[in-house]
């Protein structure tokens, strides 16, 4: 630029200059001009803060979406190390086995199953109103808060409903085996046979797939040996009050002879209504004995169930 064009203050001004500063008058801002001496300097943070806390939330989005199970979902845990654990969220179809360990199903909308060892367990169906396994073998034990009906277990010989309880079941490589229920109620059945266990009691399935009627796991071993062996004059001999309730299952699987004995000891334990006579029962059907279970449930001690629609229903 030609030094011609600048003024330096002193004297008069060129005649060019005050055209131009003319001109460009109008451009000109009426602030202030800043105080270059008290502007802050901001200087850039560095940013790895920000990424640590970035790769934070997304390991914490990723556990999450690893340990999160859906309701109708099962999730197998394996904390012996020696099972076979085909996948962390089963798919219907998948097997479990256990050998000297154990594993965890849990499931939001039934509750949580445990495998014992030797125990071989298939996923069949989780539907949110149906959860099926099959029990090959082994044992489990089940806690669940699902309503009645939904949380079935088939075996080799027979089915256990679970109806809102905790139970143990056991089955051996023949088929037959034990169910234990610790609480609530289990319907065992086997075609057109069932089996209703309250709580505190076991029932037998044999290898040929037939049920014993409940009996209350504080009965004394004779008794116990008795309904397995199905001696009637036993059984009655040996009942108790808490018992009455073993005693009114057998009339279905007792001859005409046997029913006899049974209302005898039943009706000194807990005296039929007035309805039901020892004739009536001789030709037993599920009628004649249907206003019997409520004075012998109170007496056993035991809850009847709950009616729910759409479940089983009782007694």
């Amino acid at each position: 630029m030609n030094d011609d064009y600048l003024w330096d203050g002193s004297g008069e001004p060129d005649a060019e200059v005050q055209k131009l500063e003319g001109l460009l008058g109008r451009y000109r801002s009426a602030a202030p001009m800043p105080d270059f001496k008290r502007v802050a300097v901001i200087r850039r943070r560095p940013r790895w803060p920000f990424a640590v806390a970035a790769a934070s939330i997304v390991c914490a989005i990723l556990g999450a979406i690893r340990f999160y199970t859906p309701a109708n979902r099962w999730r197998a845990t394996d904390e012996s190390g020696v099972a076979d654990v085909p996948h962390a969220i089963l798919r219907a179809g998948d097997v479990v086995r256990t050998e000297r360990g154990s594993v965890r199903l849990q499931s939001p909308a039934v509750g949580t199953i445990d495998l014992g060892a030797n125990t071989t367990v298939r996923l069949i169906e989780n539907r949110s109103k149906r959860h099926r396994l099959a029990l090959a073998a082994g044992t489990i034990h089940a806690k669940t808060t699902s309503p009645p009906g939904v949380f079935v277990i088939d075996t080799p010989k027979a089915r256990a409903i679970d109806l809102g309880c905790e139970y143990t079941l056991t089955i051996t490589p023949g088929g037959g085996g034990e169910l234990h229920v610790i609480a609530g109620w289990v319907d065992l059945t086997h075609g057109y046979e069932q089996s209703l266990v309250p709580q505190g009691a076991s029932a037998m399935i044999t290898s040929d797939g037939a049920l014993s009627v409940p009996v209350f796991d504080d009965a004394t071993p004779a008794f116990h040996a008795a309904v397995r062996d199905h001696d009637v004059s036993t059984i009655v001999a040996h009942a108790r009050m808490r018992d009455a309730f073993t005693l009114l299952n057998l009339f279905c699987l007792a001859t005409p002879d046997e029913r006899m004995l049974l209302y005898d000891r039943l009706n000194q334990l807990v005296p039929a209504p007035a309805s039901i006579t020892r004739e009536s029962v001789r030709y037993w059907a599920p009628s004649s004995t249907e206003l019997w279970w409520t004075p012998v449930l109170r007496a056993s001690g035991i809850n009847a169930l709950k009616k729910k629609k759409g479940a089983l229903q009782g007694l």
